[in-house]
């Protein structure tokens, strides 16, 4: 019988690469619809309240069940110890022996091509090059959706964004790229600054951790809907992604009064003209870094990836993107790589941080991101995160009272791997919440009652 640390270290990277690919079972005679209250409107967080126990089954069994966002919350507006909830052994999460399916859902989750150059075709798409700025293009794969008669529908275009250092070598990118176009949705799935084709083209525009990213995603979503075929967009992004969908979100409600911006850094933050909103059909994040700096100060001590897999993997990615670049004193520290990413004057580094804060960090500063969120967000987090500790989603929700906002905890899936833990339930969950006529963006607009869709 193979053992678990074998089967772990089959799905762990060597060299960037996975010694076997996983390609999820995302076929859409699996789609599975629910039918949410006839009643208009409903908020995010009431949508997942209905639609969750529809799509219950499709996860394995588990002797602990999920949280909703008010289950997070206590009615004093405190937030429930989500380690009790679950029993979370908080110091063996990166055990194979405590967490050893975490680990592994996770591992598997991350799966990637050779790095180094461009993905293989996927059927249905194009690449294109997306103009953010001046000087600066987005890689990206296109895929329209089309009827039987091969003819582009009118549909809704789902963003997609890997998590850190991710491109479109990712493979979860591609197959639910291929499954949403599959279901009747445009897709374009996003490089941004720093990765992939990207990065290749545009060497000096380096990744800023979401300082310059988030206002080029409001530049992403105006090219896509200046298309004649495309109604509204949405986004799906994962991990630190994640932080950068929340940012996003953001952006897109704020006012122009430029409040949460560092003034240092305001003449660096390009707001593009608003046309019309943007993400309006939702958004996803899995499994975001809420509290990332704490994060970071973990990262720079080098962790053997025996006893730390997951941070020791990060580590590897930060050090050898130093190698990529040059940069002196190559090491598993984001604070060292912040150093050599430069947005144009001294201490951006510390401004930017400030600006893509969204938890309390020590004594700084920490602005207001989720009171102007208009559109629906939803959040998928895992009780056994070994990046992302799960009390963090419930201390955000209880400083977020944001109805538009809403949030999902898993007993299990790890760091981003709810496909390799729930494909069905994970697929199924993407498709509803986007549903133009009972998805949470469709029910929350009372002119647009929810119309129940054959259930399979």
């Amino acid at each position: 019988m193979i053992s678990r640390l074998t089967l772990l270290l089959l799905c762990l990277p060597a060299g960037g690469c996975f010694f076997s690919e996983r390609s999820l079972p995302l076929d859409p005679r699996d789609r599975v619809s629910v039918t949410p209250p006839a009643v208009a409107p409903l908020t995010t967080r009431q949508w997942l309240a209905a639609v969750e126990p529809q799509l219950a089954k499709l996860r394995p069994p588990h002797p602990k069940k999920p949280m909703l966002t008010d289950e997070m919350v206590r009615p004093d507006g405190k937030p429930a110890d989500m380690v009790a909830a679950y029993n979370i052994r908080v110091g063996n999460l990166e055990s194979l022996v405590w967490n050893f399916w975490g680990l592994a859902y996770s591992a598997q989750a991350v799966s990637s091509r050779d790095v180094t150059g461009p993905p293989p075709p996927w059927a249905g798409f194009e690449d294109v090059w997306v103009p953010v700025h001046p000087g600066l293009e987005y890689s990206a794969r296109l895929g329209w959706a089309r009827d039987t008669a091969g003819t582009i529908r009118d549909a809704d275009c789902i963003v997609i964004m890997a998590g850190i250092r991710g491109d479109n070598n990712v493979m979860r990118v591609r197959d639910l790229s291929m499954a949403l176009r599959a279901c009747g949705f445009h897709v374009l799935a996003v490089e941004v600054r720093g990765t992939g084709g990207t990065d290749r083209r545009f060497p000096n525009c380096e990744y800023t951790w979401g300082t310059l990213e988030t206002e080029d995603l409001m530049v992403v979503a105006d090219w896509l809907q200046a298309k004649p075929h495309v109604k509204r967009t949405g986004m799906i992004a994962y991990s630190w992604g994640a932080n950068q969908c929340l940012l996003a979100a953001w952006a897109e409600g704020r006012p122009d009064d430029n409040v949460g911006i560092p003034p240092r850094l305001l003449p660096y933050i390009t707001r593009p003209p608003r046309p019309r909103r943007r993400y309006e059909a939702g958004m996803i994040g899995f499994s975001p870094v809420l509290r990332f700096e704490e994060l970071m100060d973990v990262m720079e001590t080098e962790q053997p990836v025996l006893m730390h897999p997951a941070i020791s993997g990060l580590q590897t990615t930060i050090r050898s993107r130093m190698i990529q670049k040059k940069y002196a004193n190559p090491r598993g520290s984001v604070h060292e790589l912040l150093k050599y990413i430069g947005i144009g004057y001294p201490q951006d580094a510390f401004d930017g941080l400030e600006y893509v804060r969204i938890m309390p960090y020590k004594t700084l500063k920490v602005h207001e991101r989720v009171a102007p969120i208009r559109v629906p967000v939803l959040l998928v987090h895992a009780a056994d995160d070994m990046i992302a500790p799960a009390q963090d989603v419930a201390d955000f929700l209880a400083r977020s009272p944001n109805p538009n906002v809403a949030a999902i905890m898993l007993p299990t899936g790890g760091h981003i791997g709810f496909g390799p833990y729930a494909p069905a339930w994970y697929y199924n969950l993407i498709l509803n919440f986007f549903d133009p006529q009972i998805g949470a963006a469709a029910c929350a607009n009372p002119k647009q009652p929810p119309v129940a869709r054959a259930t399979k």
